[in-house]
């Protein structure tokens, strides 16, 4: 472990939990592991946020112990910024919205749960429909990723209430600047590993951003505009 760290010039200290007591503790231990096995004892991998004053105010848990969250998609997830971004990001314009679509991380290695966000600022007086009890189209980003990439569900942001008064008719909507994010998982294989340690190979994850805006007196042609997200494998350390 220590060797470890000075290979990779970590400068926070790390805990070698020989009787994984820490991990009990932290109610983190694996119990999928028999006991015996030369893995019994390994944790589900956590990410814990503290406060100033020591507190857990977050916790992240994967349930493979190959896997885990990076920081960046940790940010995102607790409402934070992403450093950079400027460099990652695609701009999209249309007569109704803003967009600025980038990854949480630009470089990414077998066992990265990170995550795909676009940011949407509607343009003024104009909203999309959010998930809620209607039958309008709801705003939606859809991705097509290589095969071993594991998808999650899209997070949407919190949303409005639009009262649509010609038919007293309240809906879920989306006025103000929000976010979409779509977490996803490299899993931990040898055949990835491969793919990783390739001279200039990238990782290309295409999609699609669609949605219907209205104002207050016009519901505006549906659209469909295609995303995508280039990044950089790193090769695992070994």
């Amino acid at each position: 472990l220590r060797a470890f760290g000075e290979a990779l010039g970590i400068q926070f200290p790390l805990l070698s939990d020989e009787s994984s007591s820490v991990i009990r503790q932290y109610g983190l231990l694996n119990e999928g592991m028999e006991d015996g096995t030369r893995f019994y004892g390994v944790p589900h991998p956590g990410t814990f946020i503290l406060d100033t004053e020591g507190r857990v105010t977050a916790r992240f848990i994967e349930q493979a112990y190959q896997e885990r969250s990076t920081v960046s998609s940790i940010m995102v997830a607790l409402g934070g910024a992403v450093g950079g971004v400027d460099r990652l990001a695609t701009r999209l314009s249309t007569d109704h919205l803003e967009a600025l679509v980038y990854p949480t991380d630009a470089i990414v290695a077998p066992g990265n749960r990170f995550s795909l966000v676009v940011d949407v600022t509607p343009k003024p007086e104009m909203h999309v429909y959010a998930p809620g009890e209607h039958s309008y189209q709801v705003i939606a980003l859809r991705i097509e990723t290589p095969g071993f990439v594991r998808a999650h569900e899209v997070i949407y942001a919190e949303s409005d209430i639009y009262h649509f008064e010609p038919l007293d008719e309240r809906v879920e909507v989306y006025q103000e600047p929000f976010q979409l994010v779509q977490e996803v998982t490299i899993p931990m294989s040898r055949e990835i590993a491969g793919l990783a340690a390739a001279p200039d190979a990238t990782l290309r994850v295409d999609g699609t951003l669609s949605y219907q805006a209205c104002d207050a007196a016009i519901c505006y042609t549906p659209v469909e505009l295609p995303v995508s997200w280039t990044l950089d494998w790193r090769p695992l350390a070994r």
